[in-house]
């Protein structure tokens, strides 16, 4: 699957809840995989998890693609919102 197919693409998490959108990939390139979805979060998702919102831009964490449930018309990940709150942020 192309980059370019999932760039934007609305990320769900198992209980439902819109977590943000995928916003770039980590590649490993000695295995030529990717390791690792950038997920830019959704304001709700910022609230939610405790972060504190930056007054412009926004939070992106990088999520391993063990993460990942399914790829469809959204990625729907295995794991509910509250794992998400121990990932860290991509710089």
């Amino acid at each position: 699957m192309k980059f370019s197919k999932i760039d934007g693409m609305d990320v769900v998490t198992v209980d439902g809840f819109n977590a943000g959108d995928v916003s770039g990939m980590n590649i490993n390139t000695k295995k030529w995989e990717v390791t690792h979805l950038y997920i830019e979060l959704s304001n709700d998702a910022i609230k939610e998890l405790n972060y504190k919102k930056p007054i412009l831009g926004s939070i992106t964490i990088c999520l391993p693609v063990a993460y990942i449930k399914a790829v469809g018309t959204v990625v729907t990940l295995s794991r509910p919102l509250k794992d998400l709150d121990k990932r860290p942020e991509c710089k």
